[in-house]
């Protein structure tokens, strides 16, 4: 036995020996990777993607839209009217709007309903006319 072993050592240390430089190559393209690996990378990723939300948007609906849509032609009239002398005042669920128009300074009240907070608008270089006939 120890025949054997002292044969394989000694043989196993004649044979040269060879060594090569290691070098690196990058996977990913973002990195100097070769550009056909980008779609298996992503499909790796995809597949390990944990994350199941998406997006969390809803898409209104059409009495959503049309009651957005009305809402802004309300207040556009409302402020038309102001801008022409007139006085408003509107309501919806979140805002209390009044718009006033105090000698050519245009003044827009609005309350938050839920927080109860108010913001005043102040917009100047309104001239008041009145149309009549």
């Amino acid at each position: 036995m120890k025949k054997l072993l002292l044969i394989l050592s000694i043989t196993s240390f004649s044979f040269p020996l060879a060594a090569t430089q290691l070098v690196y190559t990058p996977v990913n393209p973002a990195f100097g990777g070769s550009y056909l690996n980008g779609s298996y990378l992503l499909a790796n990723a995809s597949a390990q993607n944990e994350h199941q939300g998406g997006s969390s948007y809803v898409a209104p609906t059409a009495l959503d839209r049309l009651a957005s849509s009305l809402q802004s032609r309300l207040m556009s009239q409302l402020f038309n009217d102001a801008a022409n002398g007139g006085e408003g005042y509107l309501k919806t669920d979140d805002f209390e709007i009044n718009v006033v128009n105090e000698d050519g300074s245009l003044l827009v009240h609005i309350t938050d309903l839920l927080t109860g907070e108010t913001t005043i608008i102040e917009v100047g270089g309104i001239v008041g006319t009145t149309t009549g006939g």
